[in-house]
């Protein structure tokens, strides 16, 4: 991976800024937004969902900007302006207005995180990708890090919304990553993607595609709901205080910084399935753990082994996609699996908030997400006895 070593840490920046700041730290600063703006855990999930709907959108115009624009020109502009729609969020207190300007946030982080994973699939060598794609994903670690220790200090020195101060703070960091992320992206930048029209009804029609999609799929809703609620858990079930759930917060970031490392080469090894089906074995124990009563020990044992396996799926899907399609089909079809997954990860939030204020229990919400990926560990079985076959 030496040649690549400018490109694999300007990507690692990239998916730290777009995904990482961007969404993953949400999670930190909902608990102060909510209790600042006074809505409920619906009205607060449905900001969650709003910046899924705009990663949506995204989806349908990230083929056709990777192929008008010079990958570099592409991700930097768009970084900015996620950056920008995340500071616009502070300056309203309605949970509306707020949503808006996260679909925005949402719209063009799927760019920039469609773009990048396409670029880096294309440009590192078959042999050594999945460790790569593990490197890079693994920057959503970092930003959980930043956002676990981050936010706990300025709420204990800023009493008038300090969630607004956190955001202004992770949005201005964006604003930088887009600088210093060219250099390394730009060693690359003559690659250009071919045929980048989507054509679903094509795809749909090939079992491999499903295969991939409905794992990643599984994923967008489970983890969609983990890391938008995983710290309003905590804090409701064990009245723990915003420094100790940002502590298991920083756990969780900091074993997924190996988690696509970790996964990736174990996947170069016995092959992708193989590998996911010992990735969903701990999301479904991360997951059950916050659906029982136990002692509050437990919620440092589901932080880690969610945190060491959560970003290897990300990456695997991205092997697979590699795997399964040539490069020529390789932009086309992560479009398609990255829109269901999607689709999904919108559901997640606002359903999962409307069953917390039917019931007053966030037990109910991991209960199901910890069968759905517990199917995903029985789904993956049956695909890894089935041999890969790429489509030319």
């Amino acid at each position: 991976m030496r040649p690549y070593i400018k490109s694999i840490i300007s990507s690692f920046l990239v998916i730290l800024a777009c995904l990482g700041l961007g969404r993953f730290a949400f999670g930190m600063v909902l608990p102060n937004m909510q209790e600042t703006l006074n809505i409920t855990t619906t009205q607060v999930g449905f900001i969650g969902t709003a910046n899924f709907i705009g990663y949506i959108i995204g989806i349908f115009f990230a083929n056709f900007l990777y192929s008008k624009y010079t990958t570099h020109k592409l991700i930097f502009i768009t970084i900015v302006l996620q950056g920008l729609s995340m500071l616009a969020m502070i300056l309203f207190d309605d949970y509306l207005l707020i949503s808006f300007f996260y679909t925005l946030s949402g719209f063009f982080s799927a760019i920039v995180n469609m773009s990048i994973m396409a670029y880096m699939a294309n440009v590192i060598p078959k042999e050594v990708r999945g460790k790569a794609l593990g490197i890079i994903v693994s920057g959503s670690g970092l930003a959980i890090i930043i956002s676990g220790q981050l936010v706990p200090i300025i709420e204990n020195m800023i009493s008038d919304m300090p969630w607004k101060t956190s955001w202004a703070i992770f949005a201005f960091i964006l604003i930088l990553i887009a600088f210093f992320s060219q250099p390394g992206i730009k060693k690359h930048a003559s690659h250009k993607m071919p045929d980048t029209k989507v054509k679903a009804n094509k795809y749909f029609k090939i079992p491999s595609f499903w295969k991939i999609g409905i794992i990643y799929m599984i994923f967008g809703i489970s983890y969609s709901i983990y890391v938008t609620y995983f710290v309003s858990a905590v804090i409701d079930k064990y009245n723990v205080s915003t420094s100790l759930s940002g502590d298991f917060w920083t756990v969780v970031g900091f074993c997924s910084i190996f988690s696509g490392f970790i996964f990736g080469l174990i996947a170069d090894k016995i092959g992708p399935y193989k590998t996911l089906i010992f990735v969903y074995v701990l999301q479904t124990i991360s997951h059950f753990i916050l659906a029982i009563d136990i002692n509050s020990y437990a919620i440092w044992f589901s932080a880690i082994i969610f945190g060491i396996s959560v970003w290897s799926i990300p990456s695997l899907v991205a092997l697979l996609t590699s795997l399964h399609f040539d490069v020529k089909r390789t932009a086309q079809v992560l479009s398609l699996v990255t829109l269901l997954f999607a689709s999904c990860q919108a559901i997640g939030p606002v359903t999962a908030g409307y069953i917390y204020d039917i019931t007053n229990d966030f037990s109910y919400v991991f209960m199901i997400t910890s069968a759905l990926t517990f199917s995903a560990v029985i789904i993956s079985f049956i695909f890894s006895k089935q041999p890969i076959k790429q489509i030319h």
